[in-house]
Order: structure tokens, then sequence, then C-alpha cells
């Protein structure tokens, strides 16, 4: 069930930030187990950069050609192409909506409308970089540092998923990413 934040914005998936030297800890998926209860589970949104054998992938692999999983090492996700994938499943969508007026069979709800009305590029750009960042994305440096949207209107959440992005680009590759649904 997704979460609304006070400033309008839906929150649907949460990116965890684990640098690589995190409090020392060597096996990053114990402190999750704080974090997920019932409603908060892995979610399989990140691309692996190859099929893992005995790689520390959270909730992987899924079968088929591309493997998918919710998390793990930067240097084993490929994030590039997980941003590709989604930004041709937007423009997609947005073409179907340019014709139907409907995306995935339904409405668009109001932020989504309001990006679809800020046209094909704002549209395909958000959805490109929040599939690797989610809405909400927490660094776990000194504490929790969230990155969040200031407000729901298309160039805030933009703002946001480029400042996000732009954030995990100074990652290590043993930096550790790992998605979660509500």
């Amino acid at each position: 069930m997704p979460i609304a934040m006070p400033r309008g914005v839906m929150v649907r998936t949460i990116t965890f930030w684990y640098p690589a030297d995190h409090l020392g800890i060597d096996d990053w998926t114990i402190p999750l187990a704080t974090y997920f209860d019932d409603e908060i589970q892995p979610h399989r949104r990140l691309l692996a950069a190859a099929p893992p054998s005995a790689s520390p992938l959270l909730a992987a692999p899924r079968s088929g050609h591309r493997t998918w999983c919710a998390g793990g090492p930067l240097n084993l996700l490929d994030l590039a192409g997980t941003g590709a994938i989604a930004g041709q499943e937007a423009r997609s969508r947005f073409r179907r909506w340019t014709r139907t007026g409907t995306v995935r069979g339904r409405r668009p709800r109001p932020a989504e409308a309001d990006l679809l009305r800020a046209g094909e590029q704002t549209y395909v750009a958000y959805h490109r970089l929040r599939r690797v960042v989610g809405d909400v994305l927490v660094v776990m440096r000194n504490g929790w540092l969230p990155q969040q949207p200031t407000a729901s209107t298309p160039d805030a959440l933009l703002a946001f998923v480029q400042h996000a992005t732009g954030l995990l680009a100074q990652a290590n590759p043993n930096d550790v990413l790992i998605t979660v649904a509500i």
C-alpha cells in the first residue's frame, strides 16, 4: 500500500544505499531485517550486470534472459541497463496515453497525469531515473539521510531523481543498493 507524504508525493518504492564501509557491517543483509515487515518487501527492479553464480544479489535470480534483483553491490548491477529498460517502458506508456488516454489500462493518477502532460521527454527521463532510486533514496551514512521530492509536481519529481542519481554517480563500486516495495 503506497504511503502518501505530506507534500503530496506517493511513496511506493524505497532504495537504500549502503556505503561499502557502513558501520563496518560485512553482511549488509542483516540490518535490512530490522526494516522489513509484512508491508515492506525486497522489490526486483534492478538489472544484474551478469547472471549471478554465487553472487550476493538480493532476491535473485528470476528465470528468463535478464536477471532482475532487489539489490546488491553496485559493481554487480547494471544501472544503465535498468534505466534504459525503464525508459523504453515509459515511452511505450506515454505513447499509449497519447492514443487512448490510459496508462496500463487505467486513467493516470494526478501526479502521473501531470508528468504525462509535461511531455514525453520529462515523463521518460523521470521513469528512467526513478527505476534506480525509487520514490525515496535513503543514504545509510552516519544514520539515515533520506532524499525525497519536495513536491509532487513534474519539476520537483524530475529534480529529485536527477539529484539522487547524481549522488549515486559518486558511489564506490562496492557500495550496496537495495530496493524495497511498500
